[in-house]
């Protein structure tokens, strides 16, 4: 398949099956397919194989592909545009069926391949420094248009989808697109799906008090990461305006309450924010509030490529950061974001509002 043909080819408008499970494909498929075992041909062939040609699918019965192919379709994302970054990674600018776009980045790490995937189109939260939030919300992702976008990046990179880890930390808050983002993380670490063990994705939040709890009772589920920002209500208010509504009390009550497997840890992102943020005072309050947390913070020095107003701290004063959060028992490190120079690193994704509105 071209996975840059337009939106607009013969056979573009037929119903795109992909992204769906079998329960949902033996209902869509109706008296097409009334054998269970051919949603689970279809279901293995899209999500496991990543075949989007129905005539391919050799093991279903010649009609049934001539069938399928004059009332359905298997399609992806569009690849609209890539950027190349000096250290590895890629942005891929993705268009959708009705004319969205969304962004997804591949990045490296010497032989780990990890991809951070969006799940809305914008985002509802207007955290203060992501620019994503400038474009509020436009709409939530499909399961197909979540797991899709791993399906080109291994697709156009040139490496097996099961191989990769996955972060939800691209456009959207994950949480506020529960349903669907469930979906498609079962797809991706179903054995017949994607393959992908359950510890290789993670799910990063904004503080959704209630989704955290309701992601503690899925089994399996993604492991859980949880954006800090600040350690004082005042200030994560005034930066997340989430935490108006869900405070740091409530939060962290919710994160302490998260089960947790034998070595599994809590990630918390803590946004290095120069002059704001970033005292020994603001790290003795995180010492505290991780308390009682099996956690692990990653500290995020800010992208001044992203918002303007706000500054990153020099290496050194992130070095100290961090050096006060290990002397008090809490395990610290800076993550210097990739992709930064073509506009891919966190709090960079961020889409025009007329490149989100054709079709």
């Amino acid at each position: 398949m071209d996975i840059s043909a337009a939106a607009d080819e013969p056979g573009s408008r037929l119903p795109n099956l992909y992204g769906r499970d079998t329960d949902s494909l033996m209902a869509v498929l109706g008296p097409l397919a009334p054998r269970p075992f051919h949603a689970a041909q279809i279901y293995h062939w899209m999500h496991g194989r990543q075949e989007t040609d129905f005539h391919a699918m050799t093991d279903l019965p010649a009609g049934l592909r001539r069938d399928l192919s004059l009332r359905f379709r298997v399609a992806w994302p569009r690849v609209r545009e890539v950027r190349q970054s000096t250290d590895g990674s890629r942005k891929y600018v993705l268009a959708l069926d009705d004319g969205g776009e969304i962004e997804s980045v591949y990045m490296v790490h010497g032989r780990r391949i990890t991809l951070c995937l969006s799940s809305q189109i914008g985002c509802p939260l207007a955290c203060s420094f992501c620019l994503t939030g400038t474009m509020g919300l436009v709409r939530d992702l499909s399961p197909g248009e979540i797991v899709g976008q791993v399906a080109v990046l291994a697709r156009d990179v040139g490496f097996a989808p099961g191989r990769c880890r996955i972060v939800f930390m691209g456009m959207g808050e994950p949480l506020n697109n529960y349903a669907a983002v469930m979906k498609a993380f079962r797809i991706l670490v179903d054995p017949r799906g994607f393959g992908l063990p359950p510890r290789r994705v993670t799910l990063s939040t904004a503080g959704l008090v209630p989704g955290i709890e309701r992601l503690g009772r899925e089994a399996p589920r993604p492991r859980l990461a949880v954006s800090l920002a600040a350690t004082q209500d005042a200030l994560r208010g005034e930066l997340m305006p989430i935490n108006r509504k869900y405070g740091l009390e409530s939060l962290m009550a919710a994160c302490r309450s998260f089960p947790l497997g034998t070595r599994e840890k809590l990630t918390f992102e803590y946004l290095l924010l120069d002059g704001k943020n970033d005292t020994p005072q603001d790290a003795a309050r995180m010492a505290r509030l991780l308390r009682g947390v099996r956690a692990k913070v990653n500290l995020i020095p800010y992208n001044e490529a992203g918002v303007p107003g706000f500054r990153a701290p020099d290496g050194e004063r992130a070095g100290r950061f961090r050096d006060a959060l290990l002397a008090r028992g809490i395990p610290a490190s800076i993550r210097w974001s990739k992709g930064r120079d073509i506009g891919a690193a966190c709090g960079q994704l961020v889409r025009a509002p007329a490149a989100t509105a054709r079709g």
